[in-house]
């Protein structure tokens, strides 16, 4: 085995302990952000629920959403039509 199969080896094998360690720190911290989430539910009064209920509210608000093209909507948006032409 020459040089390069060995380096091309060890990075195959590193790249595979690195994927599989990030697997598992993703799954961790996924089950512990629900355990967090738990726990914040069930000691939370009545205004920190409201307050993270606002909260969810206003980032689901500041996530752009597609906008969707109906072909009327597509049609007035065209450079090949005239300014005034309907």
């Amino acid at each position: 085995m020459n040089t390069a199969d060995q380096i091309e080896q060890i990075a195959r094998a590193t790249t595979t302990r690195l994927a599989e360690a990030s697997r598992e720190f993703s799954a961790v911290q996924r089950r512990l952000s629900g355990v967090a989430g738990q726990h914040r539910q069930a000691t939370a009064d009545a205004t920190a629920r409201l307050r993270a209920d606002l909260e969810v509210a206003a980032d689901a608000c500041d996530s752009p959403t597609p906008r969707i093209l109906l072909p009327a909507d597509v049609a007035e948006a065209s450079p090949h039509r005239g300014r005034h032409s309907e």
